[in-house]
């Protein structure tokens, strides 16, 4: 049986991993048009030295991520808790910070803003509606986008108030607008707009509640490698530097992998890794549907001399979000008011200078379409800095090294129209209605992965997409595994 993929972002390589650790006699191919593996997880590295995460970096659902890489059989991955989670800290002086245990938090909350009961109400539905949203939506995968119709998908969803903006549901347990923002604002991580983002997607502050924040050892770019160590390990072929040209369909199955070289190679099945609205455009006979992108960020590195007075997440906000939100989602505006998150995990984290030396990494909302002289043009990068001073003085002077990233740069890493998280996280984009990992019931043998795929963007959740693919081919080839009684349980209602 012979596999091929096409990129190899963290879909690709928890897919391999469980197809290699499930059938030993596989015979897999990873084609990727970079130097390297990872798609968004991957490092930026200093000329003076050191190191840091390009993509994300808040580790989410450590329990789950834990989990698959057991079963996958990834070993040497650390990950260690970061407490307080963050603090935010608005330009009226109010800050606001999430600590990981919950009865700290509400009496915190409580003393600052009475609203202790309000936090304890949200946790205790939110803990049932995450149960809900597992079972229901994260775990399965769908045939028909109809069956998001049946009783057993609608109800639970109008009892999660699922049409509700994750922002107005908020208003169901807070009066504060701080607390508004702060357990609405996180629905960002997958490229949503508070304000318009369906409440399901809330249950991510609700997550980094329950569980805590935690933090990849060596940087979150680490666990790719170390994916991919274990792949070779296992005899799994990469090829890189190996951009695809198309995917020949023949009599309704997908066959062969062309390379813009021109090299051909057949495969029995095939796997599509990346912006499926781009991989989409690879498949001979299909016209290209029209999506919605996620946001899209600036982003600033920083390689700084000697140590950082800042904690490992910070959070620098405007007062009000929804006018930022609005200029960059809906006006393709730069705000007037930006919002900054600031990364800086050499206070637990030494090897990434392997000196006193420290990385910093600064993530501001943007809108798409944006390159390094439009922020010029308006002196936007200078905002910014200007900010991070006015927080942290004496930040600016410490600076050794700047790199940038735009929303331009990543359309031309292959981001859709330049948003840093897949496609939006929006009602016609989610659950049924997104693509799915067997995207097209008419092509046998083609299937997809990633954050524009079914479920979600986020690691762990994508490595949930994987491991619903991996459930679908092994069910459509009619294989059987021992970490499954039954393979097709994610399709039944």
């Amino acid at each position: 049986m012979k596999i091929g993929f096409v990129g190899a972002g963290v879909g690709t390589l928890h897919a391999a991993l469980l197809l290699t650790a499930r059938h030993p006699g596989v015979e897999i191919t990873i084609f990727e048009k970079e130097a390297h593996v990872g798609g968004r997880l991957r490092s930026v590295d200093f000329e003076s030295g050191g190191r840091i995460d390009e993509g994300p970096t808040i580790v989410l659902m450590p329990g789950k991520l834990k989990e698959q890489l057991a079963e996958a059989g990834v070993t040497g991955v650390e990950l260690e808790r970061v407490d307080p989670l963050y603090d935010l800290h608005f330009d009226d002086g109010t800050v606001v910070t999430k600590v990981a245990d919950v009865v700290d938090q509400a009496i915190a909350i409580e003393r600052q803003f009475g609203e202790g009961r309000g936090f304890y109400e949200f946790m205790h539905q939110k803990e049932k509606d995450y149960e809900t949203s597992v079972s229901k939506f994260l775990e399965r995968g769908y045939r028909r986008k109809t069956e998001l119709l049946h009783p057993d998908m609608m109800r639970p969803l109008l009892q999660m108030h699922a049409l509700e903006t994750a922002h107005d549901h908020l208003k169901r347990y807070f009066k504060s607008k701080y607390l508004r923002m702060a357990y609405s604002f996180p629905t960002f991580y997958i490229g949503g707009n508070p304000y318009t983002t369906p409440s399901i997607y809330g249950l991510i502050p609700y997550r980094e509640q329950a569980e805590g924040v935690w933090y990849v050892k060596g940087g979150y770019f680490s666990l790719a490698e170390r994916m991919y160590d274990t792949l070779v390990e296992r005899g799994v072929r990469f090829v890189f530097e190996a951009p695809v040209e198309r995917i020949v369909i023949d009599q309704g199955q997908a066959k062969e992998i062309v390379l813009q070289d021109g090299t051909q190679e057949a495969f029995d099945q095939i796997v599509l890794n990346g912006e499926f609205p781009l991989m989409e455009r690879l498949i001979e006979g299909k016209q290209p549907k029209t999506y919605t992108p996620s946001g899209g960020t600036l982003l600033l590195y920083f390689k700084m001399k000697g140590k950082v007075d800042l904690p490992v997440h910070r959070f620098l906000m405007p007062n009000d979000l929804e006018p930022l939100m609005t200029n960059i989602f809906k006006k393709g505006r730069l705000p007037e008011h930006p919002a900054v998150y600031l990364f800086h995990p050499s206070r637990i984290d030494r090897s990434l200078t392997g000196t006193d030396d420290s990385v910093v990494y600064s993530l501001i909302p943007s809108p798409r379409g944006y390159g390094v002289e439009d922020y010029e043009k308006v002196d936007f990068i200078e905002t910014v800095l200007e900010k991070i001073e006015h927080h942290h003085p004496g930040f600016r002077e410490k600076i050794q090294e700047m790199k940038i990233r735009t929303p331009n740069d990543a359309q031309a890493f292959g981001l859709y129209q330049g948003g840093s998280f897949g496609i939006a996280p929006t009602i016609r984009q989610s659950a049924a209605l997104k693509t799915q990992a067997k995207p097209y019931l008419d092509i046998d043998r083609l299937y997809a992965v990633g954050a524009s795929v079914h479920p979600c963007g986020g690691v762990p959740v994508v490595m949930m997409g994987a491991t619903i693919l991996v459930n679908r081919m092994e069910q459509e080839m009619g294989w059987k595994h021992e970490f499954s009684d039954d393979p097709e349980r994610v399709y039944q209602m």
